[in-house]
Order: C-alpha cells, then sequence, then structure tokens
C-alpha cells in the first residue's frame, strides 16, 4: 500500500501478488464452473446415446449451426462426399446436386425452423415487413410446431420402452424368497 505523497504508480512486489492471486482465485471459479458444466454434458450425452442419438453428430449440427460461414461447412461435406467417391465407398457423388436447389424463399422457411429447433427466439434477421421476415417467420412457426407437437410423445415413448426393459428384468430376476409357482 502506498503512503500518502507517495508518488509511485508502480506495484509493489506484495501488490502485484496480491493482484496475481485475485485473478488467479477468479480463474479457479471459472474452471470450477466449467468442469461442472463438462460433468453436466457428458451426463447428457449418455442420456442422447441411450435415445439412439450420435453425440458426434449433434456436435456436428452445432458447429454448422454456430458457423460464421456455412459455405466452408458445405464446401467440407462436399470434399469429403469426392474423397469418399475416391475411396469407392460411395459411387457416383454428384456434389453440384446440393448447390443451392432450393428457392430463397425454402430455404429462408428452413431458416426459421431451424432457428426454433435449435430454442433461438423468434428474431428474424431480415427486414421487417419483408417477404422473408414472413417466411423466416412461417418456419420459426413450424419448428415450435414440431417441438410441441412431438418432443413430448417421443420422451414419452422412450420412458415406456425404459419402463418395459425395467419390468422385463424384474420379471427375469424374479424374487428369489418366493419362487415362481408352477404352471
Amino acid at each position: 500500500m502506498s503512503t500518502t505523497g507517495h508518488n509511485s504508480k508502480e506495484l509493489t512486489e506484495t501488490e502485484r501478488k496480491a493482484l496475481f492471486f485475485h485473478h488467479m482465485r477468479k480463474r479457479i471459479a471459472h474452471n470450477a464452473v466449467i468442469e461442472e458444466a463438462n460433468a453436466a454434458k457428458k451426463a447428457d450425452a449418455k442420456l442422447a446415446q441411450a435415445d439412439k442419438i450420435v453425440v458426434g453428430d449433434l456436435d456436428y449440427a452445432i458447429r454448422t449451426l454456430n458457423a460464421e460461414d456455412r459455405l466452408t461447412i458445405t464446401d467440407r461435406f462436399l470434399a469429403h462426399g469426392e474423397v469418399l467417391t475416391w475411396l469407392n465407398v460411395i459411387p457416383g457423388f454428384q456434389s453440384d446436386l446440393l448447390r443451392d436447389r432450393a428457392p430463397a424463399i425454402e430455404r429462408i422457411e428452413g431458416e426459421g425452423e431451424l432457428a426454433a429447433l435449435a430454442g433461438k427466439d423468434a428474431i428474424s434477421p431480415y427486414d421487417k415487413g419483408s417477404n422473408e421476415v414472413l417466411a423466416w417467420l412461417r418456419g420459426w412457426d413450424k419448428g415450435q410446431g414440431i417441438m410441441r407437437d412431438n418432443l413430448q410423445s417421443a420422451m414419452e415413448k422412450i420412458n415406456a420402452r425404459l419402463a418395459d426393459d425395467d419390468s422385463d428384468e424384474e420379471d427375469e430376476a424374479g424374487d428369489p424368497d418366493f419362487p415362481a409357482a408352477a404352471e
């Protein structure tokens, strides 16, 4: 701590030390939050796998959704298709079939649907009152409808299947204190 009348703006060694440990404590707290989030992410990945969702596909979709330049993602996909053709894994991949085939309004509606499916707010990037914003919002409404109308039934089916699996295991195990009745 500087004394009255001390004009030096240089930090003392103990001030630098205190400042260093202040920032270290903040980093430790951030790391703890990251570890907790990673544990939750890992647990969610196990649930997704149990629902027969490929976690790598989820990661790919998130990277694609968050990409600043989606053309780069498309170019990588096309390059992979070409390589798979060269390796004789898939026959005659034609990259030009994937380029901008849908009309602009349909693509914009698809963007809105994707935004809704990804849980984003209904804030269109297009000018208010334009045909584009109307298409985007139609897509967003469609995506919300898909989630509203299908997620609950999908989860109910999965839970029912899990309950059936659990009851089958209980039936097979039986109760050792009460043997099954002879038929």
